[in-house]
């Protein structure tokens, strides 16, 4: 099927033709007419390009929710309020940020800044990170892993954050004793680290993290779940602020009903 400037025009006024139509309900449109009224589109969307790829990316972004939604849904509880789970930003926020990562991820670590940046001008925004060490290959060092478990770790030292900072601002390839020379920097003990990533318990939330994202559909890193919003890739601070808005402004349209 040829796509023309006249169908895209059409397809992203969909929703002024929904609006339009059920306040028209019976009303039939003379052809001649249509036909203007397609002219007019054409030449508007010609003369605005910019709205085409905004309504193509709006469109996308409900396949995505669409497709994802349903299962983020089954575990939402578990992602955003597990009891004992590290969190960052404000505990109480109204907002909640699950993001998906892998310690080894540049496009992770690269977009970290404009995550932490959002969290903090924010102020009222809750980051849950989830270890999903995806980048480990069959018969090479999972170091992804290793480093899932010693963030976890570290959090049974009280100090998550100061850890998941040193290693998502760290510039230098990770490796296991990067791992180990990192945790020292934060004031880790280095044994005690080790001998916790030892613990049945952190493996098996590692593990349950790794599948969750399997099974919500993340089939790389990052990934963030805002409300019912999804985002798959470092979108940037401007997109993850839009969606925190469109989950506030749920919010309250819920709260108002």
């Amino acid at each position: 099927m040829k796509i023309t400037p006249t169908a895209i025009a059409l397809a992203a006024t969909l929703p002024l033709v929904g609006t339009l139509g059920a306040q028209a309900q019976d009303t039939a449109i003379d052809p001649a007419e249509r036909a203007k009224i397609e002219r007019v589109l054409e030449d508007y969307l010609m003369e605005n390009p910019e709205i085409v790829v905004k309504a193509i990316r709006e469109l996308q972004r409900r396949q995505l929710v669409s497709q994802m939604l349903p299962a983020v849904n089954l575990y939402r509880d578990f992602l955003e309020r597990e009891e004992g789970a590290p969190v960052l930003g404000n505990p109480n926020g109204d907002v909640t940020i699950v993001e998906f990562f892998d310690y080894r991820c540049g496009y992770c670590r690269r977009h970290f800044p404009s995550v932490l940046k959002l969290v903090q001008d924010d102020g009222n925004i809750r980051l849950v990170p989830r270890q999903y060490p995806i980048l480990d290959q069959p018969g090479k060092a999972p170091v992804s892993f290793l480093a899932a478990k010693a963030a976890l770790a570290a959090h049974k030292q009280g100090k998550f954050e100061e850890f998941h900072l040193a290693v998502m601002g760290d510039s230098v390839q990770l490796a296991e004793d990067r791992i180990y020379t990192l945790a020292a920097s934060v004031g880790l003990n280095v044994d005690q680290l080790k001998a916790d990533m030892q613990d049945k318990l952190v493996e098996k939330n590692v593990k349950n993290s790794l599948a969750i994202g399997q099974d919500i559909g993340f089939d790389g890193t990052p990934g963030y779940i805002i409300a019912d919003d999804i985002i798959v890739g470092a979108e940037g601070y401007n997109r993850l602020a839009e969606a925190v808005s469109r989950a506030r402004e749920n919010m309250a349209d819920n709260g108002a009903e």
